[in-house]
């Protein structure tokens, strides 16, 4: 179940480009990317978002010939064609084309300026449904901080940007910092004259599970309260498989490694080597026995798109179905962890 908050997490629409005919030459749009735009726009109103794609792929191609790659006009074109993928739940698409557009309008607008803001919330979105955390968390931690200075700190908008950030500080395993900001969201929308019990209820659950002791958790969290998907569909049943787990790991499985793009179970991920150094050093000594059979933990750092991250987690394993079993045994002693690439 997904939740909508209109007034922060709006649903997706195109940012109008003005299509400008000046008459000097040297300033002219060309007929044929305003057509492709305009074409691409009434399919996209109109609902049909798989034939609208061509054309905006289309009108980027041009918009980057007449006006160069990194001009704002091209970097709106980037936002909608990022939009429709979007829309279709393509967000490996989707994802490239944000970061494209944000460095361009951050160059182009400065830091804080809307459409920035704007590229920044659907990024995050993008990268919670590909559930990639840790580039999700410092966009929702931005995106908390631009609420409370937008909107002042006990108004509902800042409780969802609150619920957001925690969801990802969950998932990545920080669980101090979840608990707090799952606090502060249910303060909030527990102060509200009209009370959205729902969100309340969630938020209430997430708490419990973060306080209980030895407290389990699976692939799937709470609600994400982003947007509602039209189109979202159940788990699959690779996705179930995966949530399920296998009780044991066979340790000769990890041996059969693709070294190009391995997989791992993280249990912790931070900006600074030294605090993750720290935290694999801590899990070592409590947890000695643990680790030995999948060779320890070991630090390594992630090139992402807003900077750099230094992960602990374990050496690689043979896939993902050997590193969810891991990590469903990791739970298993109370610790918290997810698999990545």
């Amino acid at each position: 179940m997904r939740f909508q908050a209109r007034s922060i997490w709006c649903e997706l629409a195109l940012t109008v480009v003005l299509m400008m005919a000046f008459a000097t030459s040297a300033w002219a749009q060309s007929e044929d990317l305003t057509r492709n735009f305009q074409r691409g726009s009434s399919l996209f109103e109109a609902g049909n978002y798989k034939a609208s794609t061509p054309y905006f792929a289309r009108a980027l191609a041009l918009s980057e010939a007449e006006y160069g790659p990194d001009s704002s006009r091209t970097g709106f074109i980037l936002k909608n064609l990022a939009t429709v993928h979007t829309k279709q739940g393509q967000f490996a698409a989707a994802e490239p084309l944000y970061v494209r557009a944000l460095g361009i309008f951050e160059a182009a607008f400065g830091l804080d300026h809307g459409v920035v803001a704007e590229v920044i919330n659907e990024l995050s979105t993008v990268y919670v449904e590909r559930e990639r955390f840790i580039e999700a968390e410092p966009l929702l931690e931005q995106i908390l901080e631009n609420s409370e200075k937008t909107f002042g700190p006990d108004d509902p908008r800042v409780a969802v940007a609150a619920y957001n950030y925690a969801y990802a500080s969950e998932y990545l395993g920080d669980a101090n910092k979840a608990r707090s900001q799952y606090a502060r969201a249910l303060a909030i929308w527990q102060s509200q004259p009209i009370l959205d019990n729902d969100r309340i209820n969630v938020a209430k659950e997430r708490i419990a599970v973060l306080t209980r002791v030895r407290a389990r958790r699976g692939l799937s969290l709470a609600p994400y309260l982003a947007r509602v998907l039209p189109d979202h569909r159940a788990p699959t049943h690779e996705a179930r498989a995966l949530a399920s787990g296998a009780p044991e790991v066979a340790k000769e499985a990890l041996a059969q490694v693709d070294p190009r793009e391995p997989w791992r179970v993280q249990l912790a991920a931070f900006r600074l080597r030294e605090s993750a150094e720290k935290e694999a050093e801590r899990l070592r000594t409590a947890h000695a026995n643990l680790f030995k059979p999948v060779g320890g933990l070991r630090v390594f750092e992630a090139a992402l798109a807003k900077g750099t991250f230094y992960r602990v987690g374990t050496g690689p394993v043979a896939d993902r179905t050997t590193a969810a079993a891991l990590c469903q045994d990791l739970k298993a002693q109370d610790l918290s962890c997810i698999v990545v690439r």
